[in-house]
């Protein structure tokens, strides 16, 4: 099994912890599993990291990861493989190893992510010139794919709706640990990070403008003084701005920073928490948070805008609270209530869990497909 995609692991991000977990998976069930992607400087071309085969290759980038254009191909792992499984027909790195693959005959898998978003982007420029570079790519890969997969049911819809074509619906899972990890129930978490208020609502995810930590930070000026907004995840290009907006609105001193975490934090974090918050303000940016997974199998509730795959995921009032993109105070009254309501965030959390599968699970049914 070969992956690709521009983007692997040590770099961080839910589509490069995805395939380093898919990946792995696969290697515990005896298949010979390799990456390719792009090399990254200080990296050794070719290692081995707990058994799978990476191979790093030179790229040009154009400004955005996606326009990641790989300068080399590795084409002796390509025609060897049983099946070649790239990730998100808008990376132009993923579309080119496709298309080396249909030339070598090697059976093909795509994952179809965020199809058609760029319309909605709140980038001008974006939104006017991407939306021909979107459809060019799914249509470049439809052709050349043999098994369409998706992690959005709204992407399963557009592909049948828009494309004519049927894709089958893969999730993404969630590792052993979050389920069998006991919950912490103590206060270390908040005494480490110095946490005093009684309440605090926690982001994952890059700090950048499209997430929308922003608008988790002008919430918080609408709620009670005891409440405080944590952020997990490495900087995007968008923490300054973020910590100065706090500053300027009088919330700073209710503003944790956190930076990246390993994966023990992060569960202490999301079992301490009143509730995950995913803010963001565009479809593209979420396709199948992993994060949402995460906070359902430790039972916790999820705020999250009505944007992207989401909105298939969350059902309003059931396992979360959906929120209009950008609208804060909306968010601020949906914090309100899950604080008010300790049942109700309770039944959410629980409710949430029925809906997550492992990894293992996943991965069974990724050879499946293949075969």
């Amino acid at each position: 099994i070969v992956h690709a995609f521009h983007s692997f692991y040590p770099a961080i991000g839910g589509m490069e912890t995805a395939i380093k977990c898919l990946a792995e998976e696969q290697v515990k069930m005896g298949h010979e599993v390799h990456v390719v992607t792009s090399l990254i400087q200080g990296k050794a071309r070719n290692e081995v990291i707990n058994g799978v085969q990476i191979h790093r290759v030179k790229t040009i980038r154009f400004h955005y990861p996606d326009l990641t254009l790989p300068r080399e191909i590795p084409r002796e792992i390509l025609k060897k493989a049983d099946i070649v499984h790239v990730h998100s027909q808008n990376s132009l790195f993923s579309v080119k190893m496709l298309e080396e693959s249909d030339k070598l005959a090697v059976k093909t898998a795509c994952y179809f992510m965020a199809v058609d978003a760029f319309n909605k982007s709140p980038d001008p420029l974006i939104r006017l010139l991407a939306p021909y570079y979107g459809r060019m790519n799914t249509l470049k890969a439809l052709r050349m794919s043999d098994l369409l997969l998706v992690k959005s049911i709204r992407d399963l819809k557009i592909l049948r709706e828009k494309y004519g074509v049927e894709a089958t619906y893969l999730p993404d899972g969630v590792p052993d640990y979050y389920f069998t990890v006991k919950k912490d129930t103590s206060d270390v978490f908040r005494r480490r990070f110095g946490i005093r208020q009684q309440n605090f609502f926690l982001y994952i995810g890059r700090m950048h403008r499209l997430k929308g930590p922003h608008i988790l930070v002008k919430a918080l000026k609408y709620v009670s003084e005891n409440v405080a907004a944590v952020f997990i995840g490495p900087d995007g290009g968008y923490l300054s701005e973020t910590l100065s907006l706090a500053e300027r609105i009088g919330v700073k001193d209710r503003v944790y920073v956190l930076g990246y975490v390993d994966e023990e934090t992060k569960i202490q974090a999301i079992d301490s928490a009143t509730a995950l918050v995913l803010p963001s303000i565009t479809e593209y940016v979420e396709v199948y948070p992993m994060v949402i997974s995460e906070a359902w199998t430790r039972e916790k509730p999820v705020i999250a805008s009505s944007v992207g795959g989401i909105p298939y995921r969350i059902k309003h009032g059931i396992n979360g609270i959906l929120v209009a993109p950008s609208d804060y105070r909306m968010l601020a009254n949906a914090m309100l209530e899950l604080i008010d309501n300790n049942k109700l965030a309770e039944e959410m959390g629980r409710n949430g869990r029925k809906e997550v599968l492992s990894w293992r699970e996943v991965t069974l049914k990724s050879i499946e497909l293949y075969r």
